[in-house]
């Protein structure tokens, strides 16, 4: 009878022991292939790169402006930056952009991009997940030390201004009340000497 009861105790054992085996399965080791961090891979870039230059080159600056970095967007106000296009239209309007070359280290971007008649080089940085437009550091300076209407008037006096609503090259609406830096841009420099002047 003990034999019996030793050998009924193992049954129930070992089928315990196969119940939770077969509901709990030990994982299997999978194989891991490098795989490249979509944030930071070409086709990333290229997306984030076409729809901030087409959103500049369609004349929606504000728009324009909420794609730029945390870091560029302390440099001038929404409002300001807008109002400088009013000021000083780029020469060249709805001029279309066509990205010929990406490269990526960590966290930056570089991205050459065709424009009416230039190439242009142009910086974004990973933020938050999202690549971001960086202004170039010439702009960034004139940001921090110019005015709107500085700006405005400097480049109207370098002929790098368009037609304002009027048709006229010299619209020049009444200066408001903005003293915020400005984007102003050397024509001759910069990512932004032909079209994204601001």
């Amino acid at each position: 009878m003990a034999a019996i009861l030793v050998m009924v105790v193992g049954v129930l054992i070992a089928a315990a022991v196969t119940l939770v085996m077969v509901l709990n399965p030990t994982p299997t080791p999978q194989a891991t292939f490098p795989t490249q961090d979509p944030e930071r891979s070409e086709s990333a870039v290229r997306q984030a790169a076409q729809l901030a230059l087409d959103t500049y080159s369609s004349g929606s600056y504000g728009d324009f402006w909420d794609l730029w970095s945390s870091q560029g967007q302390t440099l001038i106000k929404q409002e300001d930056y807008v109002r400088l296009f009013q000021l000083c239209p780029p020469l060249v309007q709805d001029g279309q952009f066509t990205i010929s070359s990406v490269v990526i280290e960590g966290d930056n971007a570089t991205v050459q991009a065709t424009g009416p008649g230039d190439q242009t080089e142009f910086g974004f940085v990973l933020e938050g997940g999202e690549w971001r437009y960086t202004p170039p550091v010439q702009q960034e300076t004139e940001y921090r030390t110019k005015t709107v209407d500085q700006l405005a008037q400097e480049r109207r006096a370098a002929g790098t201004c368009g037609s304002g609503p009027s048709g006229d090259p010299s619209y020049d609406p009444s200066p408001g009340p903005s003293a915020v830096p400005d984007p102003s841009v050397d024509p001759s420099s910069g990512p932004t000497s032909f079209l994204m002047q601001g």
